[in-house]
């Protein structure tokens, strides 16, 4: 694919989404879990410390130029390896001028944040083009306190939540990325919080993390398609997880 910000995403990622774009390199929200630092090569101090990547929307700008001109239907994601709403977004505000390209150009964008409010900022864009949108939280915990010290820079839980669920009243569809699975019974907890407003969920086992050795994944398998089929909702359930 002949362009330099956006990317066909590879491995456990391509499951997600075919096409991503990462708009900033590194992520303030260092969730202990994150993959990211390593799939970059760089350490989690260095990459806790985000920086706009240079010339990230002349470039982003003519990637979607492309696209368009050769007629890409894909869904391009926002973002895998960084967060599209951590703090310094609500100075640049790359994420919302990316939007605005991808719309321009007829390019469909899905949001995956751990922003909350800070993302509400650009509901009225998605909600503009719903044909063009989607958005999406990831939620791990329902105990603040887990939340506070694996996802220390993140919004919380329920602010993520509630933003979701204002993202529903708009029209926007909606869904929630429960992966990392870090404790079986919280995540599906999660899913009777926000099953009145999420149309999609995508759910992924933790991995590279000593505490994946304390889950009966085979279980919790089946009690996440009881809940989620009794509850008619649509998912994916990622290879990883499937296997079990």
């Amino acid at each position: 694919m002949n362009t330099s910000i956006i990317y066909e995403s590879r491995g456990r990622a391509k499951e997600y989404c075919e096409l991503a774009a990462n708009l900033y390199r590194g992520c303030s929200h260092c969730c202990s879990y994150c993959y990211a630092p390593a799939t970059l090569r760089v350490s989690r101090e260095e990459f806790c410390k985000p920086v706009v990547r240079q010339d990230v929307i002349a470039k982003f700008e003519k990637d979607a130029t492309h696209l368009e001109k050769i007629g890409e239907k894909r869904t391009i994601l926002l973002s895998f390896t960084t967060d599209p709403y951590q703090p310094l977004d609500v100075r640049e505000q790359l994420t919302r001028k990316a939007i605005q390209i991808l719309q321009n150009h007829n390019l469909k964008v899905s949001i995956l944040t751990k922003g909350g409010k800070r993302s509400e900022r650009d509901f009225d864009l998605l909600s503009g083009r719903p044909d063009l949108s989607e958005y999406g939280n990831t939620l791990v915990f329902t105990d603040e306190k887990y939340q506070k010290e694996i996802e220390m820079g993140a919004a919380r839980t329920e602010e993520r939540i509630d933003s979701i669920k204002k993202a529903h009243d708009l029209g926007i569809f909606t869904y929630v990325s429960l992966e990392p699975v870090w404790i079986p019974a919280q995540s599906l907890e999660l899913i009777d919080l926000t099953k009145d407003f999420v149309d999609f969920y995508k759910i992924g086992k933790l991995n590279y993390n000593p505490q994946q050795n304390n889950v009966n994944w085979s279980k919790f398998k089946r009690d996440l398609i009881d809940k989620l089929e009794r509850y008619q909702k649509k998912y994916y359930i990622k290879k990883s997880l499937q296997i079990y």
